[in-house]
């Protein structure tokens, strides 16, 4: 695990005990000065923990089954359960965002299961911004058990990639909007592993 994975985990565990297990909740918080903040929300959730970690880690079949995301290409497979991956996006309103993510089951952690990613900052920094503007941070996991869903965030597009203007709708907007977007993740992976 990378320190930069490794840290972001350490603050969610700090924050996700103070969210109310009986219904969706969610927190936030500022972290070294970022332009956009971190959030974890949580659903009382039954599922199959197995199933939905294999859908999480099925990043080639997301966009069929993930609202906005225009496709995924695995770059570098370490193992079935962590790999780096393109992953392409089409926004309303805001266009075409493009990140390279590292993403791995990282088993049991305090009483969940972990899937979590971090940017592979190199490789996104790499990417042609004629197809859609890059990330300077991309941070994220998913941590289950048989009867909750969490779902953790924070990400924010190069402000040279967008310009000042969209820069400011996108890292203000993105905090205000937040919650509801997590717990949009959260229902949308819940019914994709249902499916399965």
């Amino acid at each position: 695990m990378s320190d930069t994975a490794e840290e972001f985990l350490d603050r969610i565990f700090e924050h996700i005990g103070s969210l109310n297990p009986d219904k969706y909740s969610y927190a936030s918080w500022k972290y070294a000065n970022r332009p956009t903040g971190e959030g974890v929300g949580q659903s009382p959730k039954a599922v199959d923990v197995d199933t939905m970690v294999d859908c999480i880690l099925n990043v080639e079949a997301y966009a069929d089954n993930v609202r906005f995301v225009e496709g995924c290409e695995i770059l570098q497979k370490d193992s079935d359960t962590e790999f780096t991956y393109i992953q392409r996006m089409s926004l309303p309103l805001l266009g075409k965002v493009q990140t390279v993510l590292h993403i791995a089951d990282y088993g049991e952690m305090n009483g969940y299961r972990v899937v979590a990613w971090n940017q592979d900052d190199e490789r996104t920094m790499a990417l042609d911004k004629k197809n859609g503007f890059r990330t300077e941070y991309n941070l994220g996991g998913w941590l289950l058990k048989e009867d909750a869903v969490a779902y953790a965030l924070s990400s924010c597009p190069v402000k040279k990639d967008v310009g000042s203007i969209k820069f400011a709708i996108m890292t203000k907007g993105a905090d205000t909007t937040a919650s509801q977007v997590v717990q949009q993740n959260i229902d949308a992976m819940v019914a994709w592993s249902e499916r399965s």
